[in-house]
């Protein structure tokens, strides 16, 4: 049996892939239903739903767009059965028909559920590096 780290490492690759492959329904399972996301661009979306449909909605409308977050540093509460993982990410897109990439780096909560499974709560991206043509944050 995995340690909680492990279980967690795995899970992200599951993501990972998920978002390779194009599987909105994967990603799904990945998520707590109260699941919260700020992007890279600032934009924030809630629950486990809405996260699904927003990610079938990317693959559908941009088939070239690819995230690949790697975990550096896992911290468990093994008394809660949460942790928290921080990492960094890539990403590239086409965006008014150009491919642009942008990275940076994110901190995510996970919660372990009734059955065993780990599953994300929230996530927060931060956007370091961008190529000319990245949309930047909306101003506040």
């Amino acid at each position: 049996m995995p340690t909680s780290a492990e279980a967690i490492r795995q899970a992200r690759e599951r993501f990972n892939s998920a978002i390779a492959n194009k599987d909105a329904e994967t990603i799904r399972a990945l998520l707590a239903p109260s699941y919260h996301i700020v992007t890279g661009r600032s934009d924030q979306f809630h629950g486990q739903d809405e996260e699904a449909k927003r990610w079938a909605g990317v693959f559908e409308s941009d088939p070239t767009a690819i995230y690949i977050r790697t975990t550096r540093e896992i911290t468990v509460n093994e008394a809660w059965d949460i942790a928290e993982e921080l990492g960094n990410w890539q990403g590239s897109y086409t965006l008014a028909e150009k491919l642009v990439n942008a990275s940076g780096v994110y901190s995510a909560k996970w919660q372990k559920t009734k059955n065993g499974n780990w599953v994300l709560q929230a996530e927060v991206f931060t956007t370091i590096a961008f190529d000319e043509g990245c949309a930047p944050p909306d101003e506040i």
